[in-house]
């Protein structure tokens, strides 16, 4: 069975996204691989123009149903640096709560999935149940357990009680008891070393080639955690570990996320033990004449950044830059004189996200181009054009 191509999507077996890798085959072998995208493209960014900061703030935390909160959270911090607006500290606190609790449920599915890929189903119901945990404290503080819609421009929706303060600190309590012993399970395990080890190696200087993000580019030596290198909300009242580790295979991916999880849930205690007592404030609209500004968030997978220009209080452009977008180009370079059956491993180990990353406006021939969804598919998703 030599040189023969096998398409794997775009309804993918290891990921629960449309996305299509066409596989050039040396018997079992891989020789290379090809990327076919699209498949999940909205036209997100073009749907933000003209809309109302408001608006835009609904549609900007529903590219993603895992990171809800840090899409939102990246566009009304760009809104806030253009009216030069410090929140309180209670309504940063707020923030970076909820920032911490997505970094933990998003870790925690991504474990439970890339377990599954392996077979290992014990341990991804384990983490699913365990999981749910931390969707009860989404609707507890909240109100919703995957768009949270807390952000407001200048101030948050919910305020914290005090009993949320106890019931989340028990919560924290639980998660790190299992992860503890999750831990000793994974470092033990001989079958999860033996599909994870060396597998999809990201050399240090491979990683900054590709310019990867996230715990992918933390577990191959690189620490670009904006959290520690820009700091913002609550993050320059924190003390925390930026998790770090060296030989960047698939199991070391899984380590850096399992102890970036335990990391978490010390962030959130330390925020529950200095909340400041004081009354957020109240939601009132707002009105930009004209603004433009950067920010970055540190997402689950790694940087989001935001580009927001601002006329007659709508969105002129939006540019979003999402993790996955600068992660996924180093997957053919991976896949390269691998076997088949490793395929799902090294493409879940990249803990990719197509719903954030596909939402950009087509540029080709120097001629822009704004389309809909099935012209998109149309002319640059179908791999047999």
């Amino acid at each position: 069975m030599h040189d023969f191509s096998l398409p794997i999507g775009p309804v993918n077996p290891s990921i629960k996204e449309p996305a299509c890798i066409q596989l050039n085959l040396d018997g079992n072998m891989i020789k290379n691989a090809k990327l076919n995208l699209g498949y999940a493209h909205k036209g997100v960014e073009h749907l933000l123009e003209g809309k109302k900061i408001e608006q835009a703030l609904y549609i900007a935390q529903r590219i993603c149903g895992i990171c809800s909160f840090c899409h939102s959270n990246g566009f009304n911090q760009s809104i806030e640096k253009i009216l030069d607006y410090d929140a309180p500290k209670r309504v940063k606190y707020i923030r970076t709560l909820v920032t911490e609790l997505e970094r933990i449920q998003s870790h925690m599915l991504w474990m439970g999935f890339m377990f599954h890929e392996f077979g290992f189903e014990t341990m991804f119901q384990y983490l699913l149940r365990d999981r749910e945990h931390v969707l009860q404290l989404f609707e507890r503080v909240t109100g919703g357990r995957v768009h949270h819609a807390i952000n407001k421009p200048k101030t948050v929706r919910y305020d914290l009680k005090k009993q949320d303060i106890t019931f989340i600190l028990e919560k924290m309590d639980l998660l790190e008891k299992q992860f503890k012993k999750y831990f000793g399970i994974i470092k033990k395990d001989g079958v999860t070393k033996e599909r994870l080890v060396d597998v999809g190696l990201i050399s240090k200087k491979r990683a900054k080639r590709f310019c990867l993000v996230g715990p992918t580019a933390r577990a191959s030596g690189i620490n670009n955690d904006i959290r520690d290198k820009h700091p913002y909300d609550a993050y320059p009242y924190l003390d925390f570990e930026v998790i770090m580790r060296k030989k960047g295979d698939a199991y070391t991916r899984l380590i850096v996320r399992l102890l970036e999880v335990l990391e978490s849930i010390k962030i959130i205690r330390q925020l529950m033990k200095g909340l400041p007592e004081q009354k957020i404030p109240e939601a009132k609209l707002i009105f930009i004449e004209k603004g433009m500004s950067t920010s970055q968030v540190e997402a689950p997978r790694g940087e989001n950044f935001y580009f927001t220009t601002i006329k007659n209080n709508k969105v002129d452009r939006a540019k979003i830059r999402t993790p996955t977008f600068a992660v996924i180009n180093i997957l053919p370079t991976l896949l390269e004189n691998r076997p088949v059956g490793d395929v799902p491993v090294i493409l879940h180990s990249l803990d990719p996200c197509f719903s954030c990353m596909e939402r950009v406006i087509i540029v080709k021939d120097k001629k822009r181009e704004v389309i809909d969804e099935h012209t998109f598919l149309h002319k640059y998703c179908d791999h047999h054009h």
